[in-house]
């Protein structure tokens, strides 16, 4: 055989299932959290139609999803997968101008400053065409850069912002 003890065999089963209850619950408690309802298709139709490009199915199929998903008064819970050049962030953008469509504020998170300054060129190239601006916030930002955008989110001036953990500091 492989060398591993029944025992041993039988702890890891045990810590996976006792793993995936917890995510159960957590799953079970988010969703009884109430969530606002976006609804809205018009701005990102109004994108598409500049793209130079269409949309592939799966593309309108996993819009379609999240469109669903925001609608409802519960907290969407969703990850979206994808190879390199699937056109996620396209699919961002869509759930994005949902949100906006719906009068909420929206932060696009990244990882790391390269991925988000990335996602800053695709929706600030995207966006232009609907005159909407997009803001930034990172922990290589400016202190003038950081206040000046904490005032716009504030005061709703800053309807997207993109960035990367800095989104999560006080005051944001």
């Amino acid at each position: 055989k492989d060398g591993r003890h029944p025992a041993m065999e039988r702890l890891t089963l045990e810590e996976m299932v006792a793993h995936q209850l917890a995510l159960a619950g957590r799953r079970d408690r988010e969703r009884a959290r109430a969530a606002p309802v976006c609804r809205g298709d018009r701005l990102f139709g109004k994108l598409a139609a500049t793209l130079p490009f269409a949309l592939t199915a799966a593309q309108q199929r996993v819009i379609t999803e999240i469109r669903h998903d925001l609608a409802q008064p519960l907290p969407m819970l969703r990850l979206l997968q994808g190879d390199v050049g699937a056109g996620k962030t396209l699919v961002a953008a869509a759930a994005a101008l949902t949100v906006l469509e719906a009068g909420r504020q929206v932060a696009v998170m990244a990882p790391t400053e390269l991925l988000a300054r990335q996602h800053l060129a695709s929706f600030g190239q995207w966006l232009a065409a609907l005159d909407m601006p997009v803001d930034w916030l990172a922990g290589s930002s400016t202190a003038k850069q950081k206040r000046a955008t904490l005032e716009r989110l504030a005061s709703g001036a800053a309807r997207l912002v993109i960035g990367t953990h800095a989104l999560f500091q006080d005051g944001v």
